[in-house]
Parts: C-alpha cells; structure tokens; sequence
C-alpha cells in the first residue's frame, strides 16, 4: 500500500448553502515527525484503555478526563483552499428530507465521486481537474456510506480506464419495498455488444434480513471491506452479514458485532483493520477481523483501545461528531477529533458551545519488533494476506500506537467539516 499524498476533506458553507473540497498537502502540512530522531523525541506512546468499562463510563470520561488537562493546545492551521466548489441543485425533498446536501466517496485519493439528495452523481479527478458526469443512483440514498474497490493494477491495461468499483449503500436499512434500491455499484466496464466501456450503475441485492416480515429499520452500525472484495456490515439487533462482490451475494456471518463504530481501515502491511470503537465514539480501535469471512466473531483479546491524554483544558469531544480515521499507508493513519469549547452562559446557568474544531492527529501503529527506541516507528513493518501481522496468528499482540502531531482548524459556519476522506 502506497503511502498518501493527500486527504481529502469535504466542507460546507452553511451560509451560502455550498460544498467545497478541500485536500490537504500531507508533504506540506506534516502531520508526523520526519525523521526517527525527531519521533524519538516528540512523538508519544499512547496509552491503551485498561479494563472495559461500559458505555456510560466512556462517555463521562471519555478522552481522558477532558477540561482538567492543562497541556498545550494544538497548532493551529488555516484549512486548505478550495479545490472544486459545488452547489446543490433546488428540487423537490426526498422521503428522507435531505434537501441540498451533497455526500463524497473517493474510489481512489484521486478519484471521488459526488451525490446529491436527487441521485445525481458527478466524478472529480483532483489530478486533471476535470469533472465527469455519471449515469445517476436509482434512487436517493438515506445518509449513506461507500466501499472502494480500486483497479486490479494487474489486469487494468493502460489508457482502458479505471477499473474497479464503488458501492453505495444507505446506512439506515428499511424493509424491503418496492421501486427503493438500497444497496447500488458503480463500475466501468464494457458495455453490451460494444468493445469501448463506460461507466454503469447497477442495483444490488439488499441484504436479505430486510425481507423478513419482522424487520423493523435500523442503521448499520459498523462496516469495513475485508479480503479485498468483500463488504461487512453489522447492523445492531440483527448481526454481522458479508456481501462477496464477486459473486455478488450475501451472507450471514454470525449475531455479534465488529468491534468499530463506522468505517473500518485495513492496513495491509499491518494486516490489521483501524477504526472508532463501538464503545465510544472518540477513542480510535485497532482489531483483527480477517476471520469475519469464515464466521468468526474478533475477540475482545484481539481488540485495543486507546484512550488520549492530551484533551487541553477547556476542550470537550463533541457529542454529535464521532472520531474519523484515514489509512495513509505504512501504518500511518490521520485521527480526525471533534472538539468543542464551552463558556459560561450566566442567562442560563449553564455552559453552552462557544466554538467548535477539528483536531488532526499523525498516528502510528508499531508492531512488536518493528521499533527501536520509544516513540520511534518504523513504517516497513508487514502483515500476510490473512490479515495477520507478522504471521504470528494474532497481529494485536504489544502493537503499540505513537501519537506524531496535532493540527487543528475551525469546523463550524462557513468551514464546517463534514467528512474526511
């Protein structure tokens, strides 16, 4: 896995009602220390959670002990300039009222493809700058979330296209109905009696759990693609269910839960999946879940969670935010915090929101052996195909995570972030 040279970040302009793309420089705005004497001195080993304590716990002290550390806050950047502007289209309110947003899903760093609330799609190449139009979704999507499938560099010739797939799901699943296409592909291939391909988008099956007449709607609650072609979810009070995009099929995994909250990273030189925990949405988890595909439920001993220390006084996580995690390769990762401030509000008796910022922080996950000094990564660490690192058949054991930098950025009004890419 190469190592990134951007991250894409989409923001809204609340008062104009617009949405920008705005990609970070990682060569200009260093997230991590660029040497290893540096990260020897600097960087930090972040300590794991000890125990796990339940949710309410988390949630109360959740970032550990957040108002009472008087440690440095981070430094501030101003968010990179625009790279495309976009304004959705006015049209009629879909059945989720979702009217005027826009969502982003990269099929490569490069490559993102954007929807609106009417299914229009649009695709940005951030290489040539050239903006592509898109056979549109079936149907509106209710706050959906994507798997990428990059191109088979193997098998891709040059100048035939991208390859690969993107898949669009609806995060909140419904019982089945008639004429609502939850689960959609897009993929460039041939098309019917023609040597020239071209973009398509196909309706999937939804997962078969829909179906049942006792069904009540719920939201995937974790997602993460594992083996490279297969699509996990787990929907709480229903299970864990893989789709083979090969074959094109669903499967049930098993009644338990992956371990994240949202979108799961795999790393393939760790062999390891990173993500947000399930037991609370600030604090970034590591596990092994290469063994969802043969029914296996990951194991809590196959699972860490780390907890941050270094929650400047005054700064609290916001409730409605969780923590995002990007893979950027090499076993570096970018954690995206929300934070707010809080003043005292003496009409109320309370304290409100004063100001609202992203935190970006440089991560690294260090396997055992694979380290020198403390603080100190090396980045050549590697896993095997089965998700293993080291082929000690459990990767998790004394991998550590190395805090590098912190960034942060204003995320509110006319700047305000709504997803990391």
């Amino acid at each position: 896995m190469s190592a990134r040279r951007f991250l894409n970040i989409l923001v809204s302009d609340c008062q104009k009602f617009t949405y920008m793309l705005r990609r970070f420089d990682l060569s200009h705005n260093q997230f991590f220390y660029p040497t290893p004497e540096e990260a020897a001195e600097h960087a930090k080993v972040v300590p794991p959670l000890t125990g796990m304590p339940d949710k309410s716990t988390l949630s109360a002290n959740s970032s550990a002990g957040a108002g009472h550390n008087k440690k440095k806050k981070p430094m501030y950047i101003r968010p990179p300039a625009p790279m495309v502007n976009m304004k959705p289209s006015i049209c009629a309110k879909t059945r989720y009222d979702r009217w005027g947003e826009m969502d982003c899903f990269p099929l490569t760093e490069t490559k993102l493809f954007f929807t609106d609330s009417s299914a229009r799609i649009f695709r940005f190449d951030a290489d040539t700058h050239c903006i592509d139009t898109m056979p549109s979704l079936h149907t509106p999507k209710s706050d959906p979330l994507s798997f990428s499938i990059p191109p088979n560099p193997t098998t891709s010739k040059e100048g035939e296209g991208e390859g690969g797939g993107l898949y669009i799901m609806d995060r909140i699943l419904r019982p089945n109905k008639e004429g609502q296409v939850q689960f959609e592909s897009i993929s460039y291939r041939r098309r019917c009696n023609h040597s020239s391909k071209a973009w398509h988008c196909d309706a999937l099956p939804p997962p078969p759990f829909v179906h049942d007449p006792a069904y009540k709607q719920a939201s995937i609650c974790s997602y993460a693609l594992v083996g490279g072609h297969t699509i996990c979810i787990s929907i709480r009070g229903v299970g864990t269910y893989c789709f083979d995009t090969l074959a094109c099929e669903w499967s049930k995994a098993g009644n338990w839960l992956m371990p994240f909250h949202g979108r799961a990273e795999y790393d393939p030189e760790l062999g390891l999946w990173l993500g947000v925990s399930e037991r609370n949405i600030h604090l970034p988890c590591v596990a092994d879940i290469s063994g969802v595909l043969r029914g296996e439920e990951p194991l809590p001993e196959h699972t860490r969670i780390w907890e941050d220390t270094d929650m400047p006084e005054g700064w609290y996580p916001h409730s409605q935010c969780p923590t995002e995690v990007v893979s950027l390769g090499s076993g570096r990762f970018c954690v995206t915090n929300f934070v707010e401030t809080k003043e005292f509000d003496e009409r109320c008796g309370d304290s409100v929101v004063d100001d609202i910022f992203a935190v970006f922080t440089g991560m690294e996950l260090v396997l055992p052996g694979n380290d020198n000094d403390e603080g100190k990564a090396n980045s050549n660490s590697k896993g095997d195909s089965k998700g293993n690192a080291n082929g000690n058949g459990n990767g998790i054991a004394g991998v550590r995570m190395i805090k590098h930098k912190s960034r942060s950025c204003r995320s509110r009004g006319t700047n305000l972030i709504k997803s990391v890419l």
